[in-house]
């Protein structure tokens, strides 16, 4: 549990810090830190309610042929698995794989906010702890999203559609970001905030209705889903709605508007659903998760000068409970992330075992 709390304490640290560094210096230190995620991501041993689930996909495609694995659901996913397989990897070589897409994408997607370490700190408790050490395919997808999303705000369709192609070569239910493209040169109204979130839902519902077997299967049938869907989603409410109420502010000072609008209307759109389909929300929602921490870090600096130091600590003590409660009382988080265990440490005897 010390290993948790230090990932998210040491971010929040530096955010606070009066210490400003060069940009050599800048570079070395979150080069380091990266690869320490990287480490703690992608060589972690038995942490996670998919483990199993993982290392199965994996012996599939080990067996598999090259145009098995083409042809397959998720090719992205399944050619890493292949390539691990025949270099001598093993699950290890594709988690490593994935978590340095994942943190390659998030640290972009966090060096283009105003606070890089309060987003990271922010990302620590679900994005990073539980999405990227459970979900491995769609981790890989929400990396390569949030550099679509700073292709979005940059106006790069191409560089866009490119990095929205490669994500749902991992999680096929990326491929609803596809409709943002159609915003990308234009102006947004409020029509754009309900207009896009039903599109959002609904597409993705739709790329959803043939895996549904599978998810009710694996995630609902054994609790995993459904128990953390609704707090979830109730962060990224807030989230959205914290963006609603702030957002003349938000487009007077910031020129990412429009793509916070699209997906608060997303989040709002589609957040009652969850009490019907948990799943499918608390899928589509995770790819919103960025949304939900850039709104968070920036919404303090937004305020009174007076008011922005007690709304980041409120923040930040937010965060902190969440994190907390998880570790202590969630009976997945006990089963599958406590105690941390590495590869570097255990040897890597991924055999099969209860999580």
């Amino acid at each position: 549990m010390l290993l948790y709390w230090s990932m998210f304490l040491i971010p929040l640290m530096a955010s606070i810090s009066q210490v400003r560094l060069e940009r050599g210096s800048r570079r070395v230190i979150l080069g380091l830190l990266g690869l320490l995620l990287i480490i703690i991501i992608g060589l972690r041993d038995h942490v996670g309610h998919d483990w199993n689930n993982y290392l199965r996909i994996f012996e599939r495609f080990e067996a598999g042929t090259f145009d098995e694995v083409m042809t397959s659901a998720e090719p992205g996913y399944a050619l890493v698995n292949w390539i691990c397989s025949r270099m001598g990897w093993g699950i290890f070589g594709v988690n490593v794989i994935c978590s340095t897409i994942f943190v390659v994408g998030l640290f972009a997607f966090a060096q283009r906010q105003p606070n890089f370490w309060r987003v990271l700190a922010l990302a620590t408790p679900v994005l990073i702890i539980v999405v990227s050490m459970a979900a491995t395919r769609q981790a890989v997808a929400i990396g390569l999203l949030m550099l679509a999303f700073n292709a979005f705000n940059d106006r790069r369709l191409i560089r866009f559609l490119l990095f929205v192609a490669l994500a749902l070569l991992f999680h096929r239910t990326a491929v609803v970001f596809v409709l943002l493209a159609w915003f990308i040169y234009g102006r947004l109204s409020i029509w754009a905030l309900v207009v896009g979130g039903l599109i959002f839902f609904v597409a993705g519902t739709f790329v959803l209705q043939d895996a549904m077997p599978y998810y009710q299967t694996n995630y609902v049938d054994a609790g995993i889903e459904a128990a953390g869907a609704i707090p979830r989603t109730l962060l990224n409410v807030v989230a959205a709605i914290a963006f609603l109420l702030f957002r003349r502010q938000w487009m007077a000072r910031y020129d990412d508007g429009a793509l916070y609008t699209l997906l608060a209307g997303a989040i709002l759109v589609m957040a009652p659903a969850v009490f019907i389909q948990p799943v499918a929300v608390d899928r589509m929602g995770m790819y919103l998760i960025p949304a939900q921490i850039a709104i968070f870090a920036r919404i303090p600096d937004l305020l009174p000068r007076n008011l922005r130091t007690p709304a980041v600590i409120a923040t930040f003590v937010v965060f902190a409970l969440v994190m907390g409660i998880w570790l202590n009382f969630s009976f997945f988080a006990q089963q599958s992330w406590l105690p941390y265990d590495n590869f570097i440490w255990s040897g890597g005897n991924a055999g099969y075992e209860s999580l």
